[in-house]
């Protein structure tokens, strides 16, 4: 039987905030700063027109496979299958969340959330001095997923984690499937819970599995470049058969047999006949797993590949469009 493993990404994501009331949603700004991510209506009308020309089909991308994955499958050829969210240039444009208030002249917020209730984002709804007993019977239709009240003094630290959350799940969806183990070693919890520890201690705001490499390719929000990879004992056994089947050098062998260097391949998976510059990387264990190790290295922007789009260049494009058209410097 095939083994299918979805591989590990992470990006920034859009969030919606519509209420009628501008002071409120100017308050939120405080705590919501990007801009360039976070969109506020104070008209719903117009956050709907917005949903409706910004939605693309995320099922069909994200969800199933394609007649072509299904016939890789059968044929057992290659090592990923699905659309790969490194290639799709409007991914930070997609609404992880939308967050709304229940009060509002022109359509509750409830109404406004059934009305987007087939949008693949967590559904967050505000409640004032009235909707608390709607909010539930709401919650309870899974017309919302998660309900707050504007008067609880934790309010945005409250919002910002169910936020951080709901851009975790989407991103959950959208990554490639490995193929016979490829890559199984990035989605073993340890792993995947190390991915967020580095990504908060070293500032990364995206991260994505890439499948010819076997490694996950990472950008700091400058758009710096970085390479994470991760070997348990079955890939260290593999990247050394490979070195001796491949006539690599004794010394390399040797030395990765006994632990004493992790060589980073890149652009490649592993070691190949014509390789002259054999880089390392310093690695450590991963913790609560006996004999995998890990290393991250920096990349040169040249070694990225060509044409990509990273989120600080998507952000420094949108910043522009916006100081073009209000005149003002984002």
């Amino acid at each position: 039987m095939t083994l299918l493993v979805k591989q590990p990404v992470f990006h920034p994501l859009s969030v919606l905030f519509i209420d009628d009331s501008a002071d409120f949603l100017n308050g939120l700004r405080g705590f919501f700063r990007d801009r360039t991510l976070n969109r506020f209506f104070t008209n719903p009308k117009a956050a709907l027109d917005h949903i409706a020309s910004s939605r693309r089909d995320f099922g069909a991308r994200a969800g199933g496979l394609s007649s072509a994955d299904c016939i890789a499958i059968e044929r057992g050829t290659g090592n990923a299958l699905g659309s790969d969210p490194f290639d799709d240039r409007g991914r930070f444009d997609e609404i992880a969340a939308v967050v709304v208030d229940y009060e509002m002249p022109e359509m509750d917020g409830i109404r406004f959330l059934s009305s987007i209730r087939d949008v693949p984002c967590t559904k967050i709804l505000l409640t004032g001095v009235a909707g608390n007993e709607e909010a539930v019977e709401a919650f309870n239709a899974h017309l919302i997923d998660f309900y707050l009240r504007k008067t609880d003094a934790d309010l945005p630290a409250k919002l910002a984690r169910i936020v951080e959350d709901a851009q975790k799940r989407h991103c959950e969806h959208r990554g490639l499937v490995g193929m016979h183990d490829v890559g199984a070693t990035y989605c073993d919890p340890r792993v995947v819970r190390l991915l967020d520890e580095l990504a908060v201690r070293e500032g990364l705001v995206e991260y994505y599995w890439r499948p010819e490499q076997n490694a996950v390719l990472m950008f700091d929000a400058q758009g710096n470049a970085s390479v994470f990879v991760a070997w348990d004992e079955d890939e260290w056994a593999f990247q050394c058969d490979t070195v001796i089947d491949a006539g690599g050098p004794e010394w390399l062998h040797r030395a990765m047999l006994e632990r004493r260097i992790m060589p980073l391949f890149w652009p490649d998976e592993a070691y190949r006949p014509d390789l002259a510059d054999i880089r390392t990387t310093e690695f450590h264990p991963v913790p609560g797993w006996s004999g995998a190790c890990y290393g991250v290295t920096p990349l040169e922007a040249s070694e990225v590949e060509p044409g990509s789009l990273t989120f600080a260049q998507w952000r420094q494009s949108r910043r522009d469009t916006l100081a073009k058209s209000t005149g003002q410097l984002i």
